[in-house]
């Protein structure tokens, strides 16, 4: 067996057992995202509908009003069927999906570099990278999205005159549109620039263009959709709060008025805004300092890439700009949704750019001095598993600490309550938390076809937001309104800790956070 086979069993089975080690476990819950692409895919799966009514949605499903894309939550049907709702299940996909796509990373390096070392070297960087291997373990619509995408270009570019490769990448990267926001800008983008960068043969381009474009053309339809632009009100630049900012602006201006409507205005602001968005992306204090800091993406000031991989990629930048236009402007088509929106640093939405911002690293590392080539491949793996393993002790210190992140405590609820269910008339649970009745719903399992026909459900839809306040007994209340609330005789009452009137109530149990803080009093009213 070869050194570089060795070498690649050897890094495939760590980064296998890092993936699927205690997957339904670490991190400790699935928050409300996760809880609402099970549930949803479990009514499809049992009824045909989503758990809003829609039948089989093609394009974008309500959620929680967020309108994610339908295709990753097809995919995790097979998945319930089988080992049923579950969190190992859900995450299932994801894990297989970051594992499969850091394999794809390797034979990609291998057709761009053409270097079996180089290409182990992207293999490691990305099987072990936090900005990889962390959402590997949640349910994200980035790792189908980054997974069908690089495939699609991968199979264009690889020489090949089989006209299933041709149609496979056009299917790949038609599917990625559906798979995620970001693809949907991204997908069509890239489509362009194989064509003009690979000038493939005429019959090539005919079955790639036609195949693609039946995929891709209802897609952007169904970008001018209610549904399709919900998401975008939150997190597009041009929001709310961004035309209250820029009206304020203009009534505090000084100066002429004529200058005040050149000054303040949408297209200024919004130019400013992708501008100052593409140099963040560019910097290195995210990247390879402290990453996101929504603790639901990555850990607490942890970096997206291992910070010794720092001046490579900048290396790299600098040489592909030089010598690799096609792979810089495939990363900067990659940047420009995330370019878009607003927010702390959007590492999940770049999800995407990593191929690219891998790719840059391996030819930073290939400028090193011929000297030291030869042993680059094993001082990377070395360094990196080092870094990983401090990494991986920080993960499982952040599934404790951070327990809150994920929305804690709901399966355990659930546990407590479900044999209490036949005690009591009325069930009432604080919103405190988030969306109460999806965990409810998810952890029963609930019977879809009772939800979705049960005559006490009752949502109504503001803030952009749908909202459930009640089905079957169960009740979901604010916080806030806990206390000034009259609950019934024989009822239960589930809300944050201490957060009760005394008067005809007893504490039957306190449910804690892994780190031994309450998150949830058990209250009866008899």
């Amino acid at each position: 067996m070869s050194q570089n086979k060795i070498y690649f069993i050897i890094i495939f089975v760590v980064a296998t057992f890092f993936r699927f080690y205690q997957l339904g476990n670490l991190p400790s819950s699935l928050n409300w995202d996760e809880i609402s692409h099970g549930y949803n895919a479990y009514s499809l799966m049992e009824t045909g509908h989503d758990q809003w009514g829609q039948s089989w949605p093609i394009f974008n499903f309500r959620a929680y009003g967020d309108y994610p894309t339908t295709l990753n939550l097809y995919l995790t049907i097979p998945f319930i069927y089988f080992l049923g709702l579950n969190s190992f299940s859900l995450r299932l996909p994801a894990a297989i999906l970051s594992l499969a796509f850091a394999v794809l990373i390797y034979f990609f390096a291998r057709v761009i570099t053409n270097s079996k070392k180089l290409s182990l070297i992207a293999f490691i960087i990305a099987s072990f990278s936090p900005w990889t291997f962390f959402p590997g373990r949640g349910v994200f619509q980035s790792n189908l999205a980054q997974f069908l995408l690089l495939l699609g270009i991968y199979l264009f570019i690889i020489k090949s005159k089989n006209k299933l490769i041709w149609i496979l990448s056009a299917i790949s990267l038609g599917l990625s549109m559906y798979s995620y926001h970001n693809t949907r800008l991204v997908a069509p983008l890239i489509f362009t620039l194989l064509l003009i960068f690979y000038k493939p043969a005429k019959i090539k381009t005919i079955i790639f263009s036609v195949i693609f474009l039946i995929l891709a053309i209802p897609n952007l339809i169904n970008l001018a959709s209610s549904d399709s632009l919900a998401r975008n009100r939150w997190v597009g630049i041009i929001n709310p709060t961004s035309v209250n900012l820029i009206n304020e602006q203009r009534r505090l201006f000084t100066g002429p008025q004529i200058l005040n409507r050149v000054v303040n205005n949408k297209v200024i602001y919004f130019t400013k805004e992708v501008a100052s968005n593409f140099l963040l992306f560019l910097s290195p204090i995210p990247i390879f300092f402290n990453g996101s800091q929504n603790y639901q993406f990555n850990l607490p000031n942890s970096p997206l890439i291992f910070v010794y991989f720092l001046p490579f990629f900048y290396l790299g930048l600098i040489y592909c700009l030089k010598n690799k236009l096609f792979i810089v402007l495939t990363f900067f088509i990659t940047l420009i949704p995330a370019a878009l929106t607003v927010g702390d640093y959007p590492s999940i939405r770049l999800t995407i750019a990593t191929p690219l911002i891998y790719l840059f690293i391996v030819y930073g590392l290939k400028t090193i001095s011929s000297k030291t080539k030869s042993f680059l491949l094993p001082i990377t793996l070395i360094t990196t598993l080092i870094f990983f393993g401090l990494y991986w002790q920080k993960y499982q210190k952040y599934n404790i600490d951070f327990a809150p992140s994920w929305q804690y405590g709901y399966q355990q609820l659930v546990t407590e309550i479900k044999p209490l269910y036949p005690q009591y008339n009325q069930i009432f649970i604080t919103k405190k938390y988030g969306e109460p009745h999806e965990f409810i719903l998810f952890y029963w399992p609930w019977d879809p076809q009772k939800y979705l026909t049960d005559k006490n459900l009752n949502t109504d839809f503001h803030a952009d937001w749908y909202w459930v306040n009640a089905f079957d007994k169960f009740k979901f209340i604010n916080d806030w309104e806990v206390k000034t609330t009259t609950i019934p005789k024989n009822s239960l009452l589930i809300t944050s800790p201490s957060n009760y009137q005394a008067k005809n109530s007893k504490l039957l149990k306190t449910i804690n956070f892994p780190n031994g803080l309450p998150v949830f009093d058990i209250v009866t009213y008899d």
